[in-house]
């Protein structure tokens, strides 16, 4: 039997199979790579420097912070819009408490805020999962109860003194030559990989947002685990926000979150195209935080009026949704 000619529509197919493998799998990093060197290659005297770059990693920080917990909701196809709240709650009441002496101990009132955010979370996961509500719907409606609730706690004044460097350090220090947020930033990615690479939570998550239908008939309680991801979402969000507020000094009672909230989807969407096509992961939301933070800072050196830079977020975003939707589609 001869053999088939080498334009073979089997050969080609699978050779266009593998092509396209590779750019899902690779694509965002090479973007990255593009980016970095075309940037550094325009102004290498800005860019191309530690200084820059460690600037870079202190800017994306907080975003990562925030986008790593949306990641872990998203793992079981669960949209957190609370996230905008949550952060300008978080930031808000532990400067508010701190300054007044309600709270003494930086440390303490941190873990109280954590505590609260986690339990904000979880009762969006109780009335998503006994509910039977879209968690589109019920975090969009958390996230505007939060914003009044923090409105209505501040009388719309902002927390201008009386912080205790205890807790400023977590937005202006440094260990060594690292910002502490940065610091921050790779503990809580460390914390979230293990979890949903290395853990018995993590793998019924990944199967829950597989297949929910199918996790439970495994024996899988899969209404617990909305509980779990979107306490987890929550309390980084609030995290992020006492990030923000000890960097800035001061306890805004608006507009704190609403920054991080596009670019949270944007880099958990773009990191659903990257190394693992098709499947939201704490790796692949690292390199999409990177990538924003790369084209934010070379936009801004560049000069870039500060619109186009939001027309390019809202480009990736669109781009990214739309490569993840089709590696999903076409793992199917």
């Amino acid at each position: 039997m001869e053999a088939p000619p080498a334009n073979h529509p089997r050969q080609q197919s699978s050779r266009g199979d593998k092509i396209v493998d590779l750019v899902s799998r690779y694509g965002t990093i090479a973007s990255l790579v593009t980016c970095i060197a075309v940037f550094s290659l325009l102004r290498p005297e800005v860019f191309a420097t530690s200084q820059n770059f460690f600037n870079v990693l202190n800017q994306v920080a907080i975003l990562g912070i925030i986008a790593l917990g949306l990641t872990v909701a998203l793992v079981q196809g669960l949209f957190d819009l609370s996230l905008a709240g949550m952060a300008t709650l978080g930031g808000f009441l532990a400067c508010k408490w701190l300054a007044e002496g309600t709270l003494s101990s930086p440390i303490l009132a941190v873990l109280i805020v954590l505590a609260l955010a986690l339990a904000i979370g979880a009762f969006n996961g109780v009335v998503v999962a006994y509910g039977g509500v879209s968690a589109f719907i019920v975090t969009l409606a958390m996230g505007s109860i939060l914003t009044g609730v923090t409105l209505g706690v501040s009388d719309s004044q902002t927390v201008l003194s009386g912080i205790p460097d205890g807790f400023l350090i977590m937005g202006q220090g440094e260990v060594g030559p690292i910002p502490t947020p940065v610091v921050i930033l790779a503990v809580v990615a460390v914390v979230l990989y293990v979890l949903l690479e290395q853990t018995q939570i993590g793998r019924h998550m990944y199967a829950i947002g597989g297949n929910a239908e199918t996790s439970r008939l495994s024996g899988i309680p899969v209404r617990r685990y909305a509980l779990i991801a979107l306490g987890i979402s929550a309390a980084c969000a609030a995290l992020g926000g006492m990030v923000v507020a000890a960097n800035l000094g001061v306890g805004r009672p608006q507009g704190v979150g609403d920054t991080y909230l596009l670019d949270s989807f944007a880099a958990a969407f773009i990191g659903a195209s990257t190394l693992r096509p098709g499947r939201f992961h704490i790796l692949g939301t690292v390199v999409g935080v990177l990538l924003i933070g790369v084209i934010n800072n070379g936009l801004s050196i560049m000069g870039v009026e500060t619109f186009w830079q939001y027309a390019v977020r809202g480009i990736i975003l669109l781009l990214a949704v739309f490569a993840a939707s089709f590696l999903v589609m076409r793992r199917r």
